[in-house]
């Protein structure tokens, strides 16, 4: 018979009779209750028999259940609905990675055929893949019962190891027999799992705690000597020791372990190692009570301890757990295999502890240490998912909190999990960045501006590792945001038009847009998956752009009106933006002479509405007509090489020129007109080379081919755009730089509440000056291009 082991035994001593006793209350319940239920049991063998003459009345019992079931997914469906959409664009964007875990439900497709296609479920619990399921907590019989047959199953392992790789299994027995032994340092590791457990929860029966107390004392009191006679013994080393006896780390020591670690490769050291670097993560724990193997009381010892386990750690187990690769030449998941059965415990301890220490420090340069490092080890997360969806969410909100430096690595730590630890992690990793962008961009003003430029190049990237899994997060977050215009289109309230009409918004029609005009074509030129998302995302934008067509929105209208200029230029397709611009010309806004006065000129891309003050006035005029004369040229540009050129021109050169003969804005017309004179150029130019085509118009191939190669920048038009950006980009660039030296102004100014306050609202950076008011409403009134 084989020998009981070290937890049978201490089960057996500690909890074996209390459970026993607790089976037979559980057994006598049980009978008294099926005794004094016997319509729904049964009684003995005569219930039984007449099992098969009730079927009848069964089955239509349970046909009555389908039906009610059937009746109460309808209602539950209805309310789903009802839900959906009295939803507020705050209600949803505000749904984070904090969610409760609970299942997504799909909301019916919407019968509004102008969203046909691109009408979407919206999604309560963004984050409900994000959280790990609830286990049922296990009591300290089935623990120890656990424990056991873990322990059993080890030991099995083991002894396949020795059969299977007989190499490795001498190398333990000669360097460290205390692993294959489960000494007591070994059970501290595996055992650390069951004391996070027991933290969180929190709660435990009396009994339960003397139990637990007598056994860390037993176990401590053994573990005690042996580790102080095994560090004595084996590294010859005079340590400091508190009251209770347990050790404290030094510096030399750090350095033993070390060595051993880089010459040797020595497991024991790791081990050891990984014993004082869990004590020095829960160093400054106050509610952890739990006694560890190592002290620290140094501040510098645990600077070297810290980095000692966070640079020879994974090369330790890299030594150990070399990466192989299958026979296609794609790396095998690291968690498999006798070896790493072995060390599992080991790289377990290691992860659980450097996610804890990232929670806990607060310093960026030390923080960009740790995510550095720790990234070498994200090929170990595959076996410890909990672990891993952890660091993903912390990761997550570095990445939109910390400094420049600290977010970039957080990021590049995220792409690294999606590309190392399948499928599962990439889906997480772009819902993560979209909804941790969407509740970053609530707000926007100079100092979070540059920070969304940087989160969202980053976003973009990502979503371009599988463009398969891109297109249907991309469709399905575009699918959101057509429900708030459609809803909007429909209802025609303040609140549905603020749902559509905020920051929020207005940026994710940016991040498509840059996502999609990345990766819409291939390197060959050729459409990916992603190009079918270019119609519902023009769709959506013009539906915006339309919805409020009044000169309040006008910031708005030219912040939409470039991403599609941009969506145009990298994919090539045609939109119609021109009439856009026209409406602009035609309005009140630019036909009546303006308000002087001193405003300051507006930041175009710090506001999508204009204030109160600023309508009206000479300093809202121009810089509208900067903007129009802007977009229009690049929007012509664009077309410079289009065999429809001439077409095309024709309406913009008859609208300027009127706006030229009616308008006393003699800066702008003096603008406008040299457009006018390139727009006939570029014309002249491409009817030129059409008659030198021997090709009809209906060859496609041929029509397709028209100055395909030939460079934008050399045509008229072309050139002349050139000349436009060079000076636009210079102008932007002075903004860019007062806008830093403002905020260096502002950082070094101490009482800098009331003035911040004051900036912003001249800035119209406020909630207030963005919010709807009731003009905006009856102006809403007077229109009915919204409803188109």
């Amino acid at each position: 018979m084989a020998k009981a082991t070290k937890a049978t035994i201490k089960f057996q001593k500690k909890h074996l009779k209390s459970a026993i006793e607790k089976r037979r209350k559980k057994q006598k319940a049980t009978q008294l209750y099926k005794k004094r239920n016997p319509k729904k049991f049964g009684r003995g063998t005569i219930a039984e028999g007449s099992a098969g003459g009730s079927s009848e009345g069964q089955n239509r019992d349970g046909g009555h259940q389908d039906e009610n079931a059937e009746s109460d997914d309808n209602d539950k469906e209805e309310q789903e609905n009802d839900k959906t959409k009295s939803m507020s664009v705050d209600e949803f964007f505000n749904n984070g990675l904090e969610s409760d875990g609970s299942d997504n439900e799909e909301e019916p497709e919407s019968g509004n055929e102008d969203f046909t296609g691109i009408d979407t479920i919206i999604e309560e619990n963004d984050d409900s893949d994000m959280e790990t399921p609830i286990t049922k907590k296990l009591t300290a019989d089935q623990k120890a019962k656990q424990a056991a047959k873990e322990e059993a199953a080890r030991k099995i392992n083991l002894e396949a190891l020795k059969e299977k790789d007989p190499q490795f299994y001498k190398y333990l027995q000669e360097n460290d027999k205390e692993l294959l032994e489960f000494d007591g340092e070994m059970e501290d590791l595996i055992s650390e799992d069951e004391d996070e457990d027991d933290d969180e929860e929190g709660e435990r029966n009396e009994e339960m705690e003397e139990s637990d107390e007598e056994m860390k004392e037993a176990k401590g009191k053994e573990r005690k000597g042996k580790k102080e006679a095994e560090i004595r013994g084996d590294e010859g080393e005079q340590e400091d020791e508190s009251m209770d006896g347990i050790p404290l780390v030094t510096k030399d020591m750090v350095a033993a372990w070390q060595t051993a670690l880089v010459e040797k490769h020595s497991l024991r050291a790791l081990r050891r190692l990984l014993l004082a670097f869990r004590a020095g993560a829960h160093l400054h724990d106050a509610d952890d009570q739990r006694v560890y193997a190592y002290r620290i009381n140094s501040p510098v010892v645990f600077n070297k301890l810290v980095v000692t386990c966070l640079k020879y750690v994974i090369p330790t187990l890299n030594y150990h757990l070399p990466i192989q690769t299958t026979a296609g030449g794609k790396p095998k998941p690291v968690n498999s295999g006798s070896k790493y059965i072995v060390l599992q415990p080991l790289i377990k301890s290691f992860l659980q502890n450097t996610l804890f220490l990232l929670k806990e420090l607060t310093d960026q340069e030390m923080i960009y240490f740790v995510i550095r490092e720790s990234e070498k080890a994200i090929r170990y997360l595959v076996g410890f998912p909990k672990v891993a969806k952890d660091l993903l969410k912390h990761l997550l909100f570095l990445w939109s909190t910390a400094s420049d430096r600290v977010r970039i690595i957080s990021f590049l730590t995220i792409r690294t999990m999606c590309l190392q630890l399948g499928s599962t992690y990439l889906d997480l990793g772009l819902k993560g960045v979209y909804l941790t962008f969407v509740r970053y961009a609530k707000t926007t003003t100079m100092h979070t501006l540059p920070n969304l430029h940087l989160m969202q190049n980053c976003v973009a990237q990502l979503y371009g590792l599988d463009l398969g899994r891109s297109y249907q997060h991309g469709f399905v977050y575009i699918r959101q945001l057509a429900i708030h215009l459609r809803n909007a289109v429909l209802v025609k309230t303040k609140e549905s038009f603020k749902a559509v009409y905020n920051w929020q918004y207005l940026h994710c029609l940016s991040l498509w847009s840059q996502v999609i005009s990345t990766h819409a074509l291939n390197n060959a030129g050729q459409p990916t998956s992603l190009h079918a998302l270019v119609f519902p995302l023009v769709q959506v934008s013009l539906g915006a752009l339309r919805l409020i067509p009044t000169s309040t929105y006008y910031p708005l209208r030219f912040q939409i009106i470039r991403n599609l200029l941009q969506l145009i230029e990298n994919t090539g397709t045609f939109i119609p933006l021109a009439p856009f611009l026209f409406e602009v010309l035609e309005s009140g806004e630019m036909k009546r002479p303006g308000r002087k006065g001193t405003l300051k000129p507006v930041e175009w891309d710090l506001g999508f509405k204009c204030s109160k003050d600023y309508k009206g006035s000479r300093v809202y005029q121009d810089g509208v007509g900067e903007q129009v004369y802007e977009l229009m040229t690049e929007y012509y540009a664009l077309f410079s090489t289009s065999i429809s050129f001439p077409e095309l021109a024709i309406p913009a050169i008859i609208q300027l020129k009127r706006f030229i003969k009616k308008s006393s804005l003699v800066k702008l017309t003096k603008q406008f007109a040299g457009l006018v004179d390139k727009l006939e150029q570029n014309s002249r130019y491409v009817e030129a080379e059409r008659n030198k085509g021997d090709f009809s118009p209906n060859d496609a191939t041929g029509v397709s081919a028209f100055l395909k190669y030939q460079d934008k920048e050399k045509t008229p038009l072309g050139s002349y755009w050139k000349g436009v950006k060079r000076s636009v980009m210079a102008k932007r660039k002075m903004i860019e730089e007062a806008r830093k030296d403002r905020v260096e102004r502002e950082d070094k100014t101490t009482s800098s509440s009331s003035r911040t306050s004051k900036d912003d609202s001249d800035d119209g950076d406020e909630d207030e000056d963005q919010s709807m008011d009731e003009d905006d409403l009856e102006e809403v009134g007077d229109e009915d291009d919204y409803s188109d």
